[in-house]
């Protein structure tokens, strides 16, 4: 037997490889080849011969997909079950992926609500916002975000997917926590696209309307209505084409189209 007892380095060796974690995407097995891939410094660690190698190979290879971040959390499981499994462990490759399994679905709600659908638009908004201003400092939260960001996360959750173990599932499933966090990434990210709306999304109208001798102008009356009422229109009017199932294509081509034509014929400006 090799040395049974994994160490630091191997850990990182992981945690660099995840980074490729999604690099070998196919629609027939998805993510198993990247989550096979973070898995070979650690199964060449744990195995003596080559046979044993070729099946801790083998019983990875199967139908994967996760989000990236929570993933690395799964993979970091996956290092102490197979850890466990070389020290002389019963435990059965129909266990592995079973946990495998049982985790990838909510890990990849989760990791899509919270991180694609509330952390990314947060930081990238307000990379945006800034940039649009003139301002480099929101190009510079942008690439500390796309590189800083990852690096941290793979570290953080490979390591304690393998400190916790399978003992991760029953602290999840005594807490509740992948439904709280799910609801609380919802609410944060319905509240974040709406703040940036009146940012980001800038309607104006200079239609001006003739009443007898004098002239009014439209978008000063808008305004005292309701500040923003344009793009607040332009909003429901989005939603409820999403809602009706018409393609975002679509719809974004709509939407420069009607700019154009606005900016042509002078109700948009």
């Amino acid at each position: 037997m090799n040395d049974n007892k994994l160490t630091k380095s191997d850990m990182y060796g992981v945690i660099w490889r995840s980074f490729n974690f999604a690099g070998n995407y196919n629609f027939e097995r998805m993510m198993a080849v990247g989550m096979t891939d973070m898995l070979i410094p650690v199964i060449r660690k744990l195995y003596d011969t080559k046979e044993e190698v070729v099946q801790a190979l083998k019983r990875h290879l199967v139908f994967y997909n996760c989000h990236p971040y929570l993933g690395a959390m799964i993979t970091g499981i996956m290092v102490a079950m197979e850890e466990k499994k070389a020290n002389g462990e019963p435990i059965e490759d129909s266990t592995i992926n079973g946990v495998k399994t049982a985790m990838m679905g909510p890990f990849a709600g989760v990791g899509d609500s919270f991180f694609w659908g509330t952390i990314h638009p947060i930081f990238l908004s307000l990379s945006a916002a800034l940039a649009a201003q003139g301002n480099m400092s929101g190009f510079f939260i942008a690439l500390l975000f796309f590189t800083a960001f990852p690096i941290v996360n793979h570290i953080l959750f490979v390591n304690y997917g393998y400190k916790l173990g399978t003992d991760i599932l029953d602290q999840f499933e005594e807490s509740n926590i992948l439904q709280r966090i799910t609801s609380a990434a919802k609410i944060v990210g319905m509240t974040v696209a709406g703040a940036m709306i009146s940012i980001l999304v800038n309607i104006q109208t200079p239609i001006i309307i003739t009443f007898g001798e004098g002239n009014v102008e439209l978008q000063p009356i808008l305004d005292q209505v309701l500040p923003n009422l344009l793009p607040l229109a332009l909003l429901f009017g989005v939603y409820s084409l999403l809602k009706k199932k018409i393609s975002p294509i679509i719809i974004m081509l709509v939407i420069m189209l009607l700019g154009v034509l606005g900016a042509r014929f002078g109700f948009l400006g």
